[in-house]
């Protein structure tokens, strides 16, 4: 079956993008143990485009002393990976950016604020239609707050402590 040439190359382009980043993947989750703890510590990887490895440091006088190290940590990233990803090596100051190689150690934390009662909370009670949709839903909002904690001290599912 024939097939377009355009075809062909873009499949073959494809996974050779997904090869890049899949091998700069892991460049940022083996820094350190590639280049080594005095180098991670002073650059960091920052992208890829096509074969060329973005860094950054910062440091104006450590990314000057890491130009002079640029083909060392070349044939570094290549020897972890096992083939020749890269073939160049870019330097650029941090300048706030946040590294590809920082873990997010501490994940996010959500808080639900505490339930407070309103003070005026029931003063509708008997005065709104019970049957109406807004009657039901203040029905629930009271009975919400009404309902109280639960014997182990332990919210029920659809039961809210009162806040008192």
């Amino acid at each position: 079956m024939l097939r377009r040439l355009s075809e062909s190359v873009e499949r073959f382009m494809a996974a050779q993008e997904a090869s890049a980043r899949r091998n700069f993947v892991e460049v940022c989750r083996r820094w350190s143990e590639i280049v080594g703890p005095e180098t991670a510590e002073l650059l960091r990887p920052l992208g890829h485009k096509r074969r060329d490895l973005y860094l950054g440091a910062d440091d104006p006088v450590a990314l000057q002393e890491m130009l002079f190290a640029a083909p060392e940590i070349l044939s570094l990233v290549n020897a972890a990976l096992g083939n020749e990803a890269f073939d160049r090596v870019r330097f650029d100051l941090l300048g706030g950016r946040v590294p590809l190689d920082a873990l997010r150690a501490v994940p996010p934390r959500f808080s639900t604020p505490a339930e407070k009662r309103p003070e005026q909370l029931g003063g509708l009670t008997g005065k709104l239609d019970p049957n109406s949709p807004v009657g039901r839903c203040y029905a629930k909002y009271v009975a919400y707050f009404d309902s109280g904690p639960s014997p182990s001290g332990a919210r029920r599912r659809g039961r809210r402590t009162k806040a008192g």
